[in-house]
């Protein structure tokens, strides 16, 4: 992503700092202050886009970003990786020199895409795509794209252009959107293997809040059942049975006598004890079950989360620029809540051994 600190703000004529929240123009790259951007409605330099005059970044900022950055957009002008196969910025293509889609008339400049500033520096990820190389979380596997290939950011998804979807998704969004157009167009899928290992810290790390509490609960509660049902019956019952086979807490490898006259002892138990010891097995294959449901369903219920909310969104606001700046902040993902997500987890690992 570019790096604006020290450039000024063509509206109010402040130089920009680390902490600034900052959109740009997806047509010249020109940066703003997100308030600044509201206030003027429009791109100060929209009368030069397309001209020899219109917004460029200094040379000096090219040169200190370029390393590792050294594809350069066509449309915008702005510098992205050397992998990125669309502009972080306006969308455009990269594996092309023309700054038009292929077979797709370009909307008039009264769309969203012409107008609408794309989020930039501060606390919003850079849309419309971003992070290459990962699955779901930071240090996933690189992505598999689907035979169907990148899609075309005109192209629709549920009457949603492929370019909203993307400013929705933010991070990873060229893993998603591919799998997107394949759901719709043939009814493929893919095994979401985040959505799998982690069901309920996936939903909510993907802003699914609604849906995701639930699973969380649920997840939680079949954890605390098979815990205390260990803790307070299960445990003293194998004592038991462990001290009148002469078997020891130290004891590795039981001798044949102690395994039989085990067995033995079990079989005299009561039937609620016999069922009581199944408990942890049951809460395990029901954890399982659940996670490969969301790991198969996964990806179709973000797909169905991503259209509702941006179709909401679009009803809600008047302007295309407030739609586009409400995507970026009620799209993307919740890094902070999935750090402490994984901290309570760890908590509640170490809650039985600490109390019992």
């Amino acid at each position: 992503m570019t790096n604006y600190v020290g450039l000024k703000c063509p509206v109010c004529g402040k130089t920009f700092t680390a902490e600034d929240d900052i959109v740009v123009c997806p047509q010249c790259g020109a940066p703003y202050h997100r308030d600044c951007y509201a206030k003027a409605g429009k791109c100060v330099y929209e009368d030069k886009h397309g001209t020899p005059d219109a917004w460029t970044p200094p040379r000096q900022h090219k040169e200190d970003g370029t390393q590792g950055r050294t594809k350069q957009c066509p449309r915008c002008g702005s510098f992205n990786s050397d992998q990125a196969l669309f502009c972080e910025h306006c969308g455009q293509s990269l594996s092309s020199d023309r700054p038009e889609y292929p077979g797709v008339t370009p909307p008039p400049p009264s769309r969203t895409q012409n107008n609408a500033p794309y989020g930039g520096q501060g606390n919003n990820p850079p849309p419309p795509y971003g992070n290459y190389g990962q699955t779901g979380f930071p240090g996933s596997p690189p992505p598999y794209y689907p035979s169907v290939g990148i899609p075309n950011p005109n192209e629709p998804i549920d009457d949603i252009p492929v370019g909203d979807v993307a400013r929705f998704v933010q991070s990873n969004s060229q893993y998603y959107l591919p799998i997107f157009m394949n759901l719709k167009k043939f009814g493929k899928n893919r095994f979401n293997f985040c959505a799998f290992l982690f069901p309920g810290a996936w939903m909510l790390y993907r802003k699914m809040y609604k849906v995701g509490s639930v699973v969380t609960a649920v997840m939680f509660g079949l954890y605390i059942a098979s815990a205390w049902v260990s803790e307070h019956f299960l445990n003293p019952i194998y004592q038991s049975l462990f001290l009148q086979t002469g078997i020891a807490g130290d004891t590795l490898t039981p001798s044949n006598d102690q395994i039989e006259k085990l067995m033995g002892l079990i079989a005299k138990l009561p039937t609620y004890q016999l069922y009581l010891m199944m408990v942890p097995a049951l809460v395990f294959f029901a954890q399982l079950i659940l996670m490969f449901i969301f790991g198969f369903s996964g990806n179709r219920m973000y797909l169905k989360h991503c259209i509702g909310k941006i179709g909401a969104i679009r009803k809600e606001t008047a302007r295309p620029s407030e739609s586009t700046v409400r995507m970026q902040e009620e799209g993307g993902v919740n890094i902070s809540l999935a750090i402490c997500l994984g901290i309570c987890y760890l908590i509640l690992s170490y809650i039985p051994s600490i109390f019992y």
